[in-house]
């Protein structure tokens, strides 16, 4: 069956998973609503430095969840609201759920404002899926997360787009516009089958600033297996193409006394002729007596530069501005620690250190530390305040990062969240 066809015909049943909530016997309506803040102080040599002494943003935002459900399967709509004002700050949330997107189901208005200011209002439908019920199969249609891999900081087998280790808003994995079909041969195993459109007519994903970071591109598809081995390993493999590119990987994870370790990894190349990248992770964690989580992971890719002069080159990589490529460079560690300070703050620390050498050979390395404390107010509201600072080189004259976060400006978030 040509490549057209099989495509016309996802796109058919992804707008027949619009449809089929409405034979739903239940349904429930629920929500998050979420107000950010964030201010950054950003000294010579960061992004922003130019345009003053302190950089700021605010979001509010909305997601209405309806659910329901009928005799053989379940159907699930997620509309998400938001308004985003920017003063000099930049980054944002990552587009690569856009790359596999038939089409962007939102709108947005933007007002841009002169010195660097934007404000940003508008919608999207982020998942919008129905999924039947077989008795060893569960299909589902429409846009939905594919949530693969085993790391914890990152998952390379997560070849449809992974939140990054910093990231706040990790509740919701953004929905892709796929058809996904769950086998589970036995208790212990499971085979997942997904095809993924991409965008329809070359309508590439859009950055925070307008840029367009994709022309359109062929289909996915991939397969996943995984499977339990023995009472404390499991295993996962991955095959398919995506957008183009072949990719094969595998991952195994257990517990060694009271140790959980894992390895994974994804092997990529472009075409039949060109050279292959491997991703792969490798990592431990930990839980001390007194409930401390230790976890410590090895970050290494292939496709990432292996000196600081080759930075701005990867960074212009539409893998890299699409979010599908974490960091620029080829290495990176992660190092956390997370306790329960009382029965309701939960605090956290992140270090990820990128080690590179200079022009002259020497190597440099950049930090970024994240510290997290988070206050639950009640059952359904809860108040995280986030400090993020970075040292290491900065921009260069020109503009270009020396290092991999000593560009990052030292900032502070603060975020209200309530669910209802």
């Amino acid at each position: 069956m040509s490549t057209p066809i099989i495509r016309r015909a996802a796109e058919l049943i992804l707008v027949g998973a619009l449809v089929f909530g409405g034979l739903a016997d239940a349904a429930e309506l629920t929500g998050r609503a979420s107000v950010l803040g964030s201010v950054a102080w950003p000294k010579v040599g960061d992004i922003g430095s130019d345009g003053g002494e302190r950089l700021t943003a605010d979001q509010q935002s909305l997601r209405l969840m309806l659910d329901g459900t009928n005799p053989t399967g379940q159907w699930s709509t997620h509309l998400k609201a938001r308004r985003i004002h920017r003063d000099g700050l930049v980054g944002g949330e990552s587009a690569a759920a856009d790359l596999f997107r038939w089409r962007p189901l939102a709108q947005d208005w933007v007002d841009r404002g002169g010195n660097g200011a934007s404000t940003r209002l508008g919608y999207e439908v982020d998942r919008t899926v129905y999924r039947r019920r077989f008795d060893q199969v569960t299909v589902g249609v429409g846009r939905q997360p594919i949530d693969w891999g085993m790391g914890r900081f990152w998952q390379p087998m997560n070849v449809f787009g992974a939140f990054a280790p910093t990231d706040l808003d990790t509740d919701y994995k953004p929905g892709i516009d796929a058809a996904v079909v769950d086998w589970y041969p036995s208790p212990v195993s499971s085979l997942t089958l997904a095809y993924v459109l991409s965008p329809q007519g070359g309508q590439g994903s859009q950055s925070d600033q307008g840029d367009a970071l994709d022309d359109g591109g062929e289909d996915s598809t991939a397969l996943y297996y995984r499977r339990q081995v023995g009472m404390q390993s499991e295993l996962a493999a991955l095959a398919g193409r995506v957008r183009g590119e072949n990719v094969i990987g595998a991952a195994l994870q257990g517990d060694w006394q009271g140790m959980g370790w894992r390895v994974e990894g994804v092997r990529q190349r472009i075409g039949s002729n060109s050279d292959a990248a491997l991703f792969w992770v490798a990592g431990v964690d930990y839980r001390l007596a007194g409930g401390t989580l230790l976890t410590a992971e090895w970050y290494q890719h292939g496709d990432g530069a292996h000196r600081s002069a080759a930075l701005a080159s990867v960074g212009r990589s539409p893998r890299v501005l699409a979010g599908l490529q974490p960091h620029l460079g080829e290495r990176v560690l992660g190092l956390s620690a997370a306790q329960d300070l009382t029965p309701l703050l939960h605090g956290s620390y992140l270090l990820l250190a990128s080690p590179l050498r200079d022009e002259d050979g020497s190597r440099q390395a950049a930090l970024l530390h994240q510290v997290n404390l988070n206050y639950s107010i009640g059952n359904e509201t809860d108040l995280l305040l986030s400090i993020q600072h970075a040292s290491g080189r900065g921009l260069d004259a020109d503009g270009r990062p020396r290092s991999e976060f000593g560009h990052l400006p030292t900032g502070i978030t603060l975020r209200l969240r309530h669910y209802f």
